[in-house]
């Protein structure tokens, strides 16, 4: 793969982010060598001088930005890089868009200094030299092959720099900005449920209030009202079922299988989660997930345990919680011993409870304990880098944690949507506060 493209793919720097700082003070001639022939004739016939003109076509100013220029050579070879990614749009249009693009790059750049936004010769080394290792380079070897492929070092090294200066200016400008409702999140799985559950069969139970269509407002008003009760008093419950109405089996089914309305509910409902009320053309249902199979299920472990933390490493510490374990097989009350003698004074005060967590979160000897212990039994003394402990664990559990990461997904792709909408607005008005004078016709 040529460098070029190594380029591309490993670093993502904006093609549009083509600066050359040499030409602002460099008044050479410009041959358009490295051209393709119908960029070069439409670049000639564009910037062609009068008739009596004898000189050659010499590089010049194409843009005043501020107290800053744009090259028309700049111009040129940023055109030259669209080109290469839509050969098919017309020359005048790629370099009227590379000239307005390198523009932006300015003004952005700008506005980045005058925030005091700086990328130091150190901050940009170290920058480059991780690109270098992304393409498995050494730093000389990398720069060796950019100007094989053409690339000026210096050059490249400012494209690099106007990026994170405009980088770091995005983030700071996004910032607060990008706010997300809970709403939105599910809003977002919701119209993407069909396609999220495509591999999902799920085991249901539903209880349904009738209501169907075209019934009297009051009655619909009324069966609404009912069926929320109804889920009220559900959850409350150990079984799902209520007297007088009954409960449907749903049995197995797919995707292809349900209503729509049903499908986004059960993108995030987990397996005995009862639904909120779900209507359709029958009424108000509201809904078991029993069971559930495929879909990119990722089951974890969850523990439900308390403990009693002597805080003394040494035989002593052994002693005496060897002494409150046997007194605990014997009958005594896990809490109050918890409230007297722990030294974890967080859970001590509710009895030694830590509450539902997954065992990675405890040190290894304690994770050790609570994933085998047996439910309600209580253990001899575990040592662990913070004394001794007695573990009770309670209960256990596995949990989908896809659902907790299908929200982070979703929360993770609107707020980049957000950020990038507020910056494009707030870029729009800096673009059109700048000073910004065309000295080339297009």
């Amino acid at each position: 793969m040529a460098i070029k493209q190594m380029i591309s793919l490993k670093i993502k720097y904006m093609d549009m982010n083509n600066l050359n700082e040499n030409n602002r003070t460099r008044k050479s001639f410009f041959f358009l060598k490295h051209l393709s022939p119908a960029l070069y004739l439409s670049a000639f016939l564009l910037f062609l001088p009068s008739a009596n003109a004898t000189e050659q076509l010499l590089d010049r100013i194409a843009a005043v930005v501020n107290n800053d220029i744009v090259m028309l050579s700049t111009v040129l070879q940023q055109a030259k890089r669209l080109k290469a990614a839509a050969p098919n749009i017309a020359d005048k249009k790629l370099i009227k868009r590379a000239l307005e693009q390198l523009v932006l790059i300015k003004v952005q750049v700008q506005h980045g200094k005058k925030l005091g936004i700086i990328v130091d010769d150190v901050m940009l080394n170290r920058t480059i030299e991780g690109i270098a290792r992304q393409n498995n380079l050494s730093l000389a070897s990398f720069r060796s092959a950019l100007e094989k492929e053409g690339f000026k070092y210096g050059t490249f090294r400012e494209e690099i720099r106007n990026r994170l200066i405009i980088d770091a200016l995005k983030q700071r400008q996004s910032g607060g900005r990008s706010k997300i409702s809970e709403q939105e999140v599910t809003d977002l799985i919701f119209s993407q449920a069909t396609q999220l559950n495509k591999d999902a069969q799920y085991h249901l139970q539903d209880i349904l209030i009738s209501a169907p269509n075209g019934i009297p407002l009051p009655q619909f008003n009324s069966a609404r009202n009912q069926a929320q009760q109804l889920r009220n008093q559900l959850l409350k419950q150990t079984n799902f079922a209520t007297n007088g109405i009954s409960t449907d089996d749903m049995g197995w089914k797919n995707v292809a299988e349900l209503p729509l309305a049903y499908t986004r509910i059960l993108s995030l409902m987990g397996v005995n989660e009862i639904s909120p009320v779900v209507h359709d053309s029958k009424g108000f249902h509201i809904l078991k997930l029993v069971e559930k199979r495929g879909g990119g299920q990722n089951l974890q472990l969850q523990v439900h345990a308390r403990h009693i933390l002597i805080a003394d490493s040494s035989s002593k510490g052994l002693k005496k919680a060897k002494k409150i374990s046997q007194q605990l097989q014997t009958g005594a009350d896990f809490a109050t011993l918890a409230k007297i003698n722990s030294a974890d004074t967080g859970s001590a005060v509710n009895g030694g409870d830590l509450g539902w967590a997954t065992p990675s979160t405890y040190v290894p000897a304690f994770a050790a304990v609570v994933k085998k212990s047996p439910i309600k039994s209580i253990s001899e003394p575990v040592k662990s880098k913070f004394g001794w402990h007695i573990i009770q664990v309670l209960e256990r559990k596995q949990i989908d944690s896809s659902r907790d990461a299908l929200r982070a997904s979703a929360k993770a792709i609107l707020s980049k949507k957000k950020s990038k909408d507020g910056y494009e607005i707030w870029l729009q008005g800096v673009r059109d506060d700048a000073f910004v004078e065309y000295r080339i016709k297009l």
